[in-house]
């Protein structure tokens, strides 16, 4: 079974290009988007949610960014196929997501991690550590046959030890949040497929999403300025797994950046 995960898609451009890239990978079986940015760089609204899924990405996970649409807060659990991080203790949503296709269940959860994600984001989370085993006995009983874990975090070192921690407990960890795709794709001992960071899928002329000369404004001054997200050609960054399914371990790995 061939799995496509989709870095951080980032505004109208970046939803536009992943429509465009899906349309030519008839090959793949399964797609995980993370699309926390998806609405103008800030959150997702049903627009963004139904235009992803549409353009056939399986399951969309979340991030920090959530709370920039306080309008969605008690819409999360209505979107079937959108996970929110499950160890977020002060929102509603969808602490794990499966969906079955060809008769083969995929199970996803998405977490937050704990080191610079901001103030509010650290009062209202509680350890992924501890939480991500609980969705996985949770996944378990529902008879996976795949378990993908999205980690929306900041520091490499906290992405890693998670996927050490889980190289043995799921199919695939992969990092999501810093819009910087990574270098260091593999496949551990056990089987699991791993990365720190899949990227972003949005405007390539940019800060991260956001309009260059807003970021630089930003850092040159100290001063607040509005966020705006940049709306020029969007760069595809994503991966690229196939794995054994009589063994469930995956055989190869492949970055995108395109």
């Amino acid at each position: 079974m061939k799995f496509l995960i989709v870095g951080d898609v980032v505004g109208k451009t970046g939803v536009e290009r992943l429509k465009n890239e899906l349309k030519k990978r008839s090959d793949i079986d399964f797609c995980i988007v993370n699309g926390e940015n998806s609405a103008s760089g800030r959150g997702i609204r049903k627009r963004e949610y139904e235009e992803i899924l549409n353009s056939g990405a399986d399951i969309i996970t979340m991030g920090n960014h959530m709370y920039y649409r306080k309008e969605m807060a008690s819409e999360y659990s209505k979107l079937t196929r959108l996970a929110i991080p499950a160890n977020i203790t002060n929102l509603t949503g969808n602490k794990n997501v499966v969906v079955e296709k060809n008769g083969i269940k995929v199970g996803v959860i998405n977490l937050l991690g704990t080191f610079a994600m901001g103030d509010m984001i650290v009062k209202n989370i509680i350890n992924p550590f501890k939480v991500v085993i609980d969705q996985i006995e949770e996944l378990k009983k529902q008879e996976v046959k795949y378990i993908f874990v999205d980690f929306h975090a900041e520091a490499t070192a906290e992405k890693l030890a998670m996927g050490h921690f889980l190289k043995d407990k799921v199919n695939c960890v992969f990092g999501t949040h810093t819009h910087v795709q990574t270098s260091d794709e593999r496949i551990f001992d056990t089987g699991m497929a791993y990365i720190t960071d899949v990227g972003m899928t949005g405007p390539k002329d940019s800060v991260l999403g956001l309009k260059t000369e807003i970021a630089i404004k930003r850092f040159t001054t100290g001063e607040y300025a509005h966020y705006e997200c940049s709306d020029n050609e969007a760069i595809f960054n994503a991966i690229e797994i196939e794995f054994d399914d009589n063994t469930n371990k995956a055989i190869s790995i492949k970055r995108i950046n395109e």
